[in-house]
């Protein structure tokens, strides 16, 4: 082959190389950002709802452990106000972003977790115990339901985004720190503490469905749906329910019976350690 054409098929070749170079890299970065993403039950998510309230109570765990009651209440009570405040950020951040349609009516601070930035620390600050109960019995598990059933504006997006990291923070917060009341002996579960705390769910429970309807029923927010008393398309809980009782806000009220056995694995220890000290 003549030089000057062997040259020029070595740089053709070269060229050729070089995309496929490009092509790869391109579909490694892409395989990469999605590894990252969020999607229901995938690696990240799992990982996600795993690790961080893991990560989370063992080292405000380690932190307070040793420490005197009133420096373990004040530092709860400052960490859960951060969270609360976190909160506040992550919802103005939400206002801010063009991807993220934000109504104001259906996006005021009222859905369950959202109301536990507020009882946590009240609860730590007056030492209340149904309030604390209400925190154990029910905080820990329905914050641990939101971190499961991926909310479907965070589904494809990446974890290290803000509003979708800060989601997954500030429920993991709500998960772990009930439970550090306990090891942290603020708090002794027992049965004697359960009946208050079901009947303020479901009192709380039953004020929102009637907002819920005021707001639909003027018009002022049709897809208002607090406590997701109205059932929520797509999730397999409330669909489960509504299966059972189809009629808004009182298909949810067998969900108190799927507590029972979180409540018995938290309570019966504490209540036979009470038992073997008798």
């Amino acid at each position: 082959m003549p030089r000057g054409k062997q040259g020029n098929a070595n740089e053709k070749w070269r060229i050729i190389d070089r995309q496929s170079d490009v092509v790869a890299y391109e579909h490694s970065f892409l395989r990469g950002q999605r590894i990252m993403m969020i999607y229901p039950f995938n690696t990240t998510h799992i990982l996600m709802i795993i690790l961080m309230p893991v990560l989370i109570f063992t080292v405000i765990n380690i932190a307070l452990s040793k420490r005197e009651e009133k420096t373990m209440a004040t530092v709860l009570l400052l960490i859960s106000a951060f969270n609360a405040g976190l909160y506040i950020v992550y919802k103005f951040a939400q206002v801010a972003d063009p991807n993220f349609h934000f109504d104001l009516l259906t996006n005021l601070p009222l859905h369950f977790c959202n109301i536990n930035l507020i009882l946590i620390p009240l609860a730590i600050y007056t030492k209340n115990k149904t309030l604390m109960a209400y925190q154990v019995y029910f905080g820990t598990p329905l914050a641990g339901l939101a971190l499961i059933t991926v909310y479907p504006a965070f589904i494809g997006t990446s974890i290290f985004g803000f509003t979708t990291f800060v989601y997954f923070f500030y429920h993991s917060m709500l998960f772990a720190i009930p439970l550090i009341l306990i090891k942290l002996r603020l708090f002794t579960p027992s049965f004697k503490n359960i009946l208050q705390p079901t009947l303020m769910l479901v009192a709380l429970t039953f004020f929102m469905h009637m907002f819920n309807v005021v707001l639909r029923a003027t018009g002022l927010a049709y897809g208002a749906n607090y406590f997701f008393t109205f059932g929520l398309e797509g999730d397999f809980f409330t669909e489960l329910l509504w299966g059972i009782i189809p009629f808004n806000f009182f298909f949810l009220l067998p969900s108190l019976l799927l507590f029972a056995p979180y409540v018995l694995i938290i309570t019966l220890p504490f209540h036979l350690s009470a038992k073997a000290r008798q």
